[in-house]
């Protein structure tokens, strides 16, 4: 029965043979009933009939309803075969990645079999390693302290080498300073024995003159005589300056006579009284120009 509502061919013509019945009957009616009695039935008849025509609106509304729900069904249809297609083709892959999984895990068992039976001796090598690392550990204290140690050893060091290099340079400079005053001392010793020297051939010379004034004087010389009571000008000899000659008054020297019979002793005594080298008064000729002061007339 639902088949047959279900296709609008054969509810049509349903319909139509009912209507035609239905107008049979009425016109059958209508001759026998009297008028009331048909209208009451026409009224029925509509109502009736407009009841069907609801229904049927109904039916085609709910007919219409499954006709989408089916199109519906069939697009679902479509996409769960799709996914079936979909889900099959995944199953097939997941087979061969379950076997290829099944290999993996018997691989996978035997190697935990295999090392489940090296697992004690991986523990011995373990705790092994770990005093090992603990005695390690220890060394490595140790040899910190030492390096910290060697590190403040070596920064002692180097202060020290610093300190050494220091002192090197300042020996260099000492042994420069050493040479050259080696080279002074040289040039002075050279010096002091041309002093010498010439200290002896002035000595020499001021004998001869001693000799030869001592002669002169025993032959009855009319030069002037001058006695060590008689105070000379000494600012009259060249490099005598105040300060010598009131040092030379202090020392007893007072006259040219005097200081034309020192010897090389003398000149020496003197200079060093005074402060100044032996080798100024040779240079300067003191006694030289005393024994001219002399021999010559006084101004």
């Amino acid at each position: 029965m639902t088949d047959i509502l279900a296709d609008p061919v054969l509810f049509a013509l349903l319909w139509a043979v009912a209507v035609l019945v239905g107008v049979l009957i009425g016109w059958n009616l209508r001759a026998a009933w009297p008028e009331r009695e048909m209208a009451r039935w026409l009224e029925r008849t509509t109502q009736e009939r407009n009841t069907l025509a609801r229904l049927y609106t109904q039916i085609k509304h709910h007919y219409e309803l499954r006709e989408a729900d089916l199109r519906k069904m069939a697009i679902e249809l479509g996409a769960l075969r799709e996914q079936v297609s979909t889900y099959e083709s995944e199953r097939a892959f997941l087979l061969t990645t379950a076997q290829a999984n099944t290999v993996r895990m018997e691989k996978a068992e035997a190697a935990v079999a295999q090392w489940a039976d090296r697992l004690p001796v991986l523990e011995a090598e373990a705790r092994r390693l770990q005093a090992e690392n603990t005695a390690l550990q220890a060394e490595h204290t140790r040899l910190q302290g030492q390096l910290n140690a060697w590190k403040t050893l070596h920064m002692g060091f180097s202060n020290m080498h610093q300190e050494l290099r220091r002192l090197e340079e300042k020996a260099a400079l000492l042994e420069q300073e050493r040479h050259q005053l080696r080279e002074r001392l040289i040039l002075a010793n050279s010096e002091i024995e041309q002093q010498k020297r010439e200290l002896l051939r002035y000595a020499e010379q001021l004998r001869n003159l001693t000799e030869s004034y001592s002669a002169s004087a025993s032959d009855g010389d009319t030069g002037p005589t001058q006695t060590p009571e008689k105070s000379d000008n000494l600012l009259r000899i060249h490099g005598i300056s105040e300060q010598h000659a009131q040092r030379l008054h202090e020392m007893g020297v007072f006259s040219f006579v005097q200081i034309s019979e020192w010897e090389a002793d003398d000149v020496a005594d003197v200079a060093r009284a005074l402060g100044i080298s032996p080798t100024k008064i040779v240079q300067d000729d003191w006694v030289g120009q005393a024994q001219m002061l002399v021999a010559g007339p006084q101004p």
